[in-house]
């Protein structure tokens, strides 16, 4: 409540209150009270009333990034798309983003509906940690109703299951091609024999270093493995067996490469995953992808009988829904071949 008090003949109002404090004279009483009112009405609404949207998309971004990392960590493919908003939308301004202006940018990405959802939900996490840590005033509104367009448009949608498998003759062309080009920067035939048989992811076979190697044991520690908290990525490390299985002895030709080399396989990721689609497309084999491996090596370890969480302590699956969903690309008639070593 404001007070009031009369000097030299004039009414004084003041106003002492935690989030206002304002002073100032009137010749009227009436007057000084009708000022004291609305200046505490408008202070108790400040917080209900739309404020303007100041600012860039690309301010945003940029402390939500500075902010958030620290206590939020996040992988390679988020800081990514978070930089990649950043090019395409920073310039715009707040109070300028409409649903439209949205559904234009969607509509443009040459991506599948589920990467463009995926980075409309990292647009939309911005703009909720800057509305609700900040108060900063944000056009989710919009967002959201060009969400809900994209969809119904089909431009954004859940992920597909991908079922290409590659046959052994696949593999094996892939193979030999790769052997009768001793003039190729990357050793691409064993590593296509190890992962099709050791569902191992393709970095992970790439950072396995000497000293990874357990010659007793026959096993291999793998370090930061995939996990969806980048914390705990950064300390999960696993003690994984390399098999023998399908006729490739994996740990032996994993510890057999060449002694003066860094580590087993000194190469980029990138590198050979165009490697491997350079062979394939000189193969003529087409829609087949380094990654599809894991899949295969996963599903011939489950198809030969292999305990499922043995399976998903080689592949470093958590949740064995995933490992199902994704990955078990079962020949049904590999059944048969199942029931008869069973019987």
């Amino acid at each position: 409540m404001a007070t009031y008090r009369q000097r030299k003949g004039r009414w004084q109002a003041i106003i002492r209150r935690v989030d206002l404090k304002a002073t100032k004279t009137f010749d009227r009483l009436g007057d000084a009270r009708a000022w004291a009112t609305a200046k505490e009405r408008e202070a108790d609404l400040a917080d209900t009333l739309p404020q303007k949207m100041t600012g860039t998309l690309g301010a945003l971004i940029e402390k939500y990034e500075r902010e958030i990392w620290p206590t939020k960590r996040w992988g390679a493919s988020k800081a990514s798309a978070l930089s990649i908003l950043r090019r395409d939308l920073g310039g715009q301004r707040l109070e300028d983003l409409r649903p439209s202006v949205f559904l234009h940018y969607a509509k443009g990405l040459k991506l599948s509906p589920a990467h463009i959802k995926t980075r409309i939900s990292y647009l939309r996490e911005v703009m909720k940690t800057a509305k609700a840590l900040w108060g900063v005033t944000v056009p989710l509104e919009a967002l959201n109703a060009a969400s809900a367009s994209a969809h119904e448009m089909s431009i954004t949608g859940k992920t597909g299951v991908r079922t290409r498998r590659p046959t052994q003759a696949e593999l094996d062309k892939i193979v030999e091609l790769a052997i009768t080009r001793p003039q190729a920067v990357i050793d691409l035939a064993p590593i296509v024999q190890i992962l099709s048989v050791l569902p191992l992811r393709l970095g992970e076979l790439l950072n396995l270093e000497w000293k990874d190697l357990n010659k007793e044991r026959r096993t291999a520690v793998i370090r930061s493995r995939k996990h969806p908290d980048i914390r705990v990525k950064e300390t999960n490390t696993q003690e994984v067996p390399l098999i023998t299985f399908g006729g490739f002895d994996t740990f032996s030709m994993i510890a057999d490469r060449p002694g003066y080399y860094p580590k087993p396989f000194p190469y980029k990721r990138a590198s050979v995953s165009t490697a491997f689609h350079q062979t394939a497309l000189r193969c003529q084999i087409v829609d087949l992808h380094l990654h599809d491996l894991r899949a295969y090596a996963l599903t011939r370890l489950l198809e030969a009988g292999v305990p499922i969480p043995q399976v998903a302590l080689i592949s470093g699956h958590r949740n064995w829904k995933v490992l199902a969903r994704h990955y078990a690309r079962i020949d049904p008639t590999s059944i048969h071949d199942t029931l008869r070593r069973l019987d």
